[in-house]
């Protein structure tokens, strides 16, 4: 036997058992005596199911259906190898045993998760729901047929620029989400009337969240059990060094399930052993892959107060999240990995990072997330810019980029995961202004934006009608011409943008004092702006010249404050952060209100 982390079969490079690829992150392979190999997982799930010859051979594995005798244990304890494959090995042979043990416990594991439940989605059930809020929001809007869900403008930095100079100019498209019901609504409605979720809470239960940490934790996920309707489905997984599911798979909230899972709450987690988030995020992503149904909207939150006891990258893994769903990350005190977290949510098809300072925040911080997530009203945002003629966008300030890239080219696409109710996006691009001498009497810049994305009330494709872009390009313009001077609003929104990739520079700077000068730099370049004075750029100066006390702490904040600006989202922010507050919205604020009672 073998269990090699990367190799291939001599045959086929895939399991004859899943028909997945050999070669996976955290699958082991075993090569039987018959030299064919197959995942771990896969063969030990065929021996369990009383298949005791090899799939492809027919070759007896009598070896390994004696070592797979014991039967799977609750999901509510940790998985323990069987005693025959801890027999007292030789010191020569301590590789081989240890390996064993590893694949056996992931084996079972995986066995364990295999018997979890999927309460599948009442589809007819959503489908009412969806007239249901479609009625309410035209009773809204007087009865119109057709709802603008989201509106759109452009805007420039400057509404001319001479034709025979060449410049580099900004611009901004914004778009702007509608409250998802009036606000005339009353709370039962706003409980009722909203989309449901599929949502699967990965939270650490290692020993250093013991005593306060543990208990509230458990008063944070009762909340979140509590705040689910009878069609939102619900998953808990905790973990230490493995993962555990503590609720059967998916779970429709019915009364009866909500109370089931209460008591796996209270008697299940208990805060003992090491780290390893991989654990966590593997069954959770799982989970989510292996729905056979699914609710309009989908996500993952996970929270961890520490780092792995090992270092790892879990980008491969994160690539497997479904689309559509999104993960939302928390680091909980000072002893997590900012960076680390703050990757997974990027990588979550645009999450938040939350970075958590109180002992009593943790019910706010995933109370704020829920309010972003049940007030969903589009998903799978494109936004479409594009100019006439060699007009090219050179560089982007929005986080839906990552990063600022050289863009040669007339066309962009800017891709959005989600847009909720109240919400702004601001998308800040520069655009390159050629010198133009051939044409001087129809030099004006004219370009465009549309948008597609899919309405999560309903589930139909939205596209919008085109916005329009429009540059004058006279021979002359006299300095003080009014299509000389800045937006204000453009302005504005470029100092937000830069300020979050400044500080997301500062964050990766491993110079303390360097990271001091970037931001610096930052809030005098904001104080000689046109737009100083406004309230959030004044904010903005107060959390940039803010000075904290460690370099860690710094770095945690920070992290917190260039996502909330980078993606105009609020998430719970520590006392010494007020800039990203504008983004609340009411979903969020109610949401908040009402886990208070839970600390």
């Amino acid at each position: 036997m073998s269990t090699p982390k990367n190799s291939s079969n001599s045959d086929t490079d895939v399991c004859s058992i899943c028909l997945g690829a050999l070669v996976q992150p955290g699958m082991d392979l075993f090569k039987t005596a018959c030299q064919h190999q197959f995942h771990f997982v896969c063969l030990a799930k065929s021996v369990e199911a009383q298949n005791h010859e090899c799939p492809l051979c027919r070759t007896r594995l009598d070896s390994l259906s004696q070592i797979i005798q014991t039967p799977v244990q609750s999901t509510s304890a940790p998985v323990q190898v069987p005693i025959q494959a801890a027999a007292t090995p030789s010191s020569t042979a301590s590789g081989f045993w240890s390996t064993l043990r590893r694949s056996l416990s992931n084996a079972y594991s995986w066995l364990s998760y295999s018997n979890s439940s999927e309460d599948l989605v009442d589809e007819a059930a959503v489908r009412a729901l969806s007239a249901r809020i479609q009625a309410a929001r035209q009773r809204a809007a007087n009865g119109t047929t057709e709802l603008a869900l989201i509106t759109t403008t452009t805007t420039l930095e400057f509404g001319g620029q001479v034709s025979t100079e060449a410049s580099n100019i900004y611009g901004m498209v914004t778009l702007k989400a509608p409250s998802l019901l009036p606000i005339t609504a009353s709370e039962k409605e706003l409980n009722e009337l909203r989309v449901p979720i599929d949502l699967v809470c990965v939270v650490d239960q290692s020993g250093s969240m013991q005593g306060e940490k543990i208990a509230l934790l458990k008063k944070t996920l009762d909340y979140i059990i509590d705040q689910m309707s009878s069609l939102d489905r619900l998953a808990i997984v905790s973990f230490d060094t493995k993962a555990y599911d503590r609720s059967n798979g998916l779970n429709m909230m019915s009364h009866a399930k909500q109370q089931t899972l209460h008591t796996a709450v209270a008697q299940n987690i208990h805060a003992d052993g090491g780290t390893y988030i991989g654990s966590g995020l593997e069954m959770g992503i799982r989970m989510l892959i292996n729905r056979r149904t699914k609710n309009p909207v989908g996500a993952m939150l996970l929270l961890t107060d520490g780092q792995d006891n090992q270092h790892h990258d879990y980008s491969q893994l994160m690539r497997t999240l479904p689309d559509g769903v999104v993960c939302h990350t928390f680091g909980y005190g000072l002893g997590h990995r900012a960076a680390l977290l703050s990757q997974l949510a990027e990588q979550g098809h645009g999450g938040t990072f939350t970075f958590i300072d109180q002992v009593d925040s943790i019910a706010l911080a995933f109370a704020t997330a829920l309010g972003t997530l049940f007030t969903c009203v589009a998903q799978n945002l494109n936004v479409k810019l594009e100019f006439d003629g060699s007009y090219a966008v050179t560089h982007s300030h929005s986080i839906y980029r990552h990063e600022p890239v050289q863009l040669p080219s007339s066309q962009v696409t800017f891709k959005l995961n989600d847009l909720n109710s109240e919400e702004s996006r601001n998308l800040v691009f520069q655009l390159n202004v050629p010198v133009l001498v051939e044409q001087p009497n129809n030099n004006d810049i004219i370009g465009r934006v549309s948008i597609e994305y899919t309405d999560a009330i309903n589930g139909r494709q939205i596209h919008t009608p085109t916005i329009p872009f429009l540059l004058a390009r006279p021979a002359q313009l006299t300095p003080d011409s009014p299509l000389l001077v800045v937006n204000y609003a453009l302005d504005l929104q470029r100092n937000r943008a830069e300020t979050s990739r400044v500080l997301k520079e500062a964050v990766n700077e491993s110079n303390y004092e360097r990271a001091r000068e970037l931001l610096n730099a930052q809030s005098a370049k904001i104080r000689a702006s046109v737009s100083a004075q406004d309230p959030l750029c004044q904010q903005l100066i107060r959390d940039l010249e803010y000075q904290y006390t460690s370099q860690y702490e710094f770095g945690t904040t920070m992290t917190n404050m260039y996502m909330q600006h980078g993606q105009e989202r609020f998430a719970y922010s520590t006392a010494t952060t007020f800039s990203s507050n504008c983004y609340m919205t009411s979903g969020q604020e109610r949401f908040r209100s009402l886990a208070r009672k839970y600390n």
